[in-house]
C-alpha cells in the first residue's frame, strides 16, 4: 500500500498526487467515511488520541463521520470585558508587523494569506494575530468569541494536502488548503477577522446557517472528518488593552518556537484593561 512518503518524496509521486486532486479521486474517502462501515474506525481513533469521551455520554455513532461531528456541552464567561477561546486547542499569539510570517503546521502564513482583501487586511496593522490549532483529541465544534455582526466573508477554495510531516517537507501545506474567513463587528472588541483552514482532502466546514448577528458562546460551526487550525485577528487599539496573562500568552515578534498553551471552548484567554 502506497504511504504519504511516495507522493511527497520524488516527481513521479508529486505528479500522481496532483492528478488525484485535480480528479476529486479524495471524494471516495469522504463518502466512505459517512458510511455504516466505518464506523470500525471510531474505537481505534479514540484509543490512538486518547480521547476522553466522558462528556459525550452513550451515545452510539452511526459512521465515522457522525462521531467526529459529535456535540458536548461547555461553559463560557459572559463577562463582557473577557476573551474567549472559540475552540479546543492550541494557543499561540504573535504581534502583526510587516514581515509577520505565521508558522501554522509547517507553513508560513502572512495576514493577506488568511484575509485576501487589502483594504481589511491594513486595519489590522500592529494588531494581535491568535492562532488556534486544533488537535486529533479536540472539540471540532466553534463559537463566537462575543456579541456582534457578520459584516464579510470569504471562501479560498486552495487544494488540500495531508497534513503529515513528511507533507511539510515538501510542500508549504496550507498554502495549498480551502480557508473561510469572516470580517466580524463585535461589540466590545472592535473589528476583527476570524479564518478556518481546512485539513487533509476530506476536509471541510459547516457553519451555523443564517447568521448575522450573533451573541458570545453561540455555535459558528464545526470541522468535518479532520480538524485544523483557527486564526483570529484583532486591532492594534484592543492588542492595547488585552492582558492574556491569564493563560501564560506572551504576545510578541513572530517565534516559530513560540510556546503554545492549551484552552478549551469558551474558557477566558485575556481580559480588557479600563481605558484610560
Amino acid at each position: 500500500m502506497m504511504n504519504a512518503d511516495f507522493f511527497y518524496t520524488n516527481a513521479f509521486g508529486r505528479g500522481v498526487l496532483k492528478i488525484m486532486l485535480k480528479a476529486h479521486m479524495f471524494k471516495p474517502v469522504a463518502w466512505y467515511l459517512h458510511t455504516k462501515a466505518s464506523k470500525r474506525m471510531i474505537s481505534r481513533y479514540i484509543q490512538k488520541n486518547g480521547i476522553d469521551m466522558r462528556p459525550y455520554g452513550d451515545r452510539v455513532y452511526g459512521s465515522f463521520a457522525d462521531f467526529f461531528g459529535r456535540r458536548r456541552a461547555y461553559d463560557f464567561s459572559t463577562d463582557k470585558k473577557t476573551l474567549i477561546a472559540p475552540c479546543d486547542s492550541l494557543l499561540s499569539a504573535y504581534d502583526i508587523t510587516p514581515e509577520l510570517e505565521m508558522p501554522i503546521k509547517g507553513s508560513l502564513y502572512t495576514v493577506e494569506d488568511l484575509v485576501p482583501d487589502r483594504e481589511t487586511a491594513g486595519k489590522f496593522k500592529d494588531g494581535l494575530a491568535l492562532v488556534f490549532r486544533l488537535e486529533a483529541s479536540d472539540y471540532h465544534h466553534f463559537c463566537f468569541f462575543d456579541d456582534g455582526k457578520i459584516l464579510k466573508t470569504g471562501f479560498i477554495p486552495g487544494s488540500l494536502h495531508s497534513v503529515q510531516p513528511i507533507a511539510l517537507r515538501h510542500f508549504p501545506v496550507f498554502r495549498l488548503n480551502r480557508r473561510w474567513w469572516s470580517v466580524f463587528e463585535t461589540e466590545h472588541f472592535g473589528t476583527a477577522v476570524q479564518t478556518e483552514i481546512g485539513a487533509m482532502a476530506v476536509g471541510g466546514i459547516t457553519f451555523a446557517e443564517g447568521k448575522e448577528n450573533f451573541s458570545r458562546g453561540e455555535e459558528m460551526g464545526n470541522f468535518e472528518l479532520a480538524g485544523s487550525t483557527i486564526v483570529v485577528l484583532l486591532t492594534a487599539e484592543v492588542k492595547s488593552r488585552l492582558n492574556m496573562d491569564i493563560v501564560g500568552v506572551k504576545t510578541g515578534p513572530c517565534d516559530p518556537k513560540a510556546d503554545e498553551v492549551r484552552v478549551t471552548i469558551g474558557s477566558a484567554i485575556g481580559i480588557l484593561k479600563d481605558e484610560d
